[in-house]
């Protein structure tokens, strides 16, 4: 039997909490509750079924993958949306994002874990969501009216990568693979 994982970096509890409040808004308001099922999160891995005899390969994969990497800087700011079901706060592109996500994606395929075939061949498009999935058109022109000017902006410091498994209601942790040592803020 194979189980459900994705690979994020996980919104810190330091800002976590304002995404969490902004999602149940949105489920009360617009009847919108698919983005509560997963912790705040950006997506370096969309969805992938393994087998729980793959896990460990994973999981030793993931720790070496961490290792070549240093805390860095993510920012967001504002709002976006991906018409008619998505709605998401803007991560601010950055290199060392969009170079972890690349290097990640070879690793996966290099290591015959979550290959191309299962891989959704979209540009990476680093965001927050905060409505997918069960939101409604309806819903989405109106909360899209009321977010896109608004303000929401932020910046923290990542020092891991996630893997999540669904339990089959929620995403929840699996484990946390911990970068290397040194910080490092890539120029914006």
């Amino acid at each position: 039997m194979k189980s459900l994982y994705y690979i994020a970096v996980i919104v810190p509890a330091s800002h976590s909490d304002a995404v969490k409040t902004l999602q149940h808004r949105v489920h009360t308001k617009y009847h919108s509750r698919a983005a509560l099922r997963s912790p705040p999160h950006i997506t370096l891995r969309s969805p992938f079924r393994l087998r729980a005899d793959q896990v460990r390969c994973l999981k030793r994969v993931l720790t070496e993958f961490a290792t070549k990497y240093v805390p860095f800087s993510v920012e967001f700011c504002g709002f976006g949306s991906f018409p008619p079901r998505v709605i998401f706060i803007r991560v601010i592109e950055s290199q060392m994002l969009f170079s972890i996500q690349d290097d990640l994606s070879k690793t996966l395929d290099k290591n015959k874990i979550a290959g191309a075939s299962e891989q959704t061949f979209r540009r990476f498009h680093p965001h927050i969501t905060i409505a997918f999935r069960d939101l409604t058109q309806r819903y989405f022109n109106s909360l899209w009216g009321e977010v896109e000017h608004k303000s929401f902006s932020g910046r923290f410091s990542t020092e891991s990568i996630t893997l999540l498994r669904h339990n089959g209601k929620i995403w929840t942790v699996e484990d946390d693979f911990l970068f290397g040592q040194e910080k490092f803020d890539a120029p914006t």
